[in-house]
């Protein structure tokens, strides 16, 4: 593990919602774009996850009371 680590295939991101630091690896899905620009945002899956949540509550028409 140390070994992959040393030869750049571990990334070390930060959250730009939570500040969470993540380590991510060549196969993630965001990895190409943060190699290319350091300063691009990247959201931990947590906050993805809740962003996502909370813009299809946002969609639905309102409950009736």
């Amino acid at each position: 593990n140390r070994k992959q680590e040393k030869e750049g295939v571990f990334m070390q991101v930060k959250c730009s919602l939570c500040g969470k630091v993540d380590e991510i690896c060549k196969i993630h899905k965001d990895y190409a774009k943060l190699a290319k620009n350091k300063d691009a945002p990247y959201f931990c899956e947590q906050c993805s996850t809740r962003v996502k949540f909370q813009a299809k509550e946002t969609q639905n028409p309102p409950k009736p009371i």
